[in-house]
């Protein structure tokens, strides 16, 4: 049991920070919002992909492994992909005219997958308020990196 909340708190947070981090490089390059939605999925889907074979992969050949590579393998996709779409959730519902409602609502939606790692993760570690920091303040930096790199490309070499 251990093995696969590991690998669906593993691919959960990455789902999400993936996700916004594309999300935020979106806005902060002052790309149009709507593209959002289709590179979110399709990099969802991709990398979601990518985590879980090569967790797999990882795993298929070694010896003494306690956990099913597929089982662990499939955690890790299955996560990702699930908890990762939580933030695209307002782009499938609001209109890409009002950009700052479906930025407000994007953030709280990815909040919210944050947290909901973090609380998963604190049952399991028994250490909740330390963990659900943990995973928003990585989660905050990452998306603050991808908004700040799209931004200054944006603004100083195109």
């Amino acid at each position: 049991m251990y093995m696969i909340l590991s690998e669906f708190i593993y691919g959960g947070m990455d789902g999400v920070i993936t996700t916004v981090a594309i999300i935020a490089g979106i806005l902060g390059a002052n790309i149009a919002p709507k593209y959002a939605l289709v590179l979110g999925l399709a990099s969802l889907l991709a990398d979601g992909f990518s985590m879980g074979i090569s967790r797999y992969s990882s795993l298929v050949d070694v010896r003494r492994v306690k956990v099913s590579p597929l089982l662990s393998g499939l955690a890790t996709f299955v996560s990702f992909v699930v908890i990762g779409a939580i933030p695209l959730a307002p782009f499938l519902f609001l209109s890409y005219q009002n950009e700052e409602l479906i930025t407000y609502w994007m953030s709280l939606c990815s909040v919210f997958a944050l947290l909901l790692v973090g609380v998963i993760k604190g049952f399991y570690t028994k250490k909740m308020t330390k963990t659900i920091i943990e995973v928003l303040v990585i989660g905050l930096v990452g998306v603050y990196i991808s908004f700040q790199v799209a931004r200054y490309v944006r603004t100083n070499v195109l």
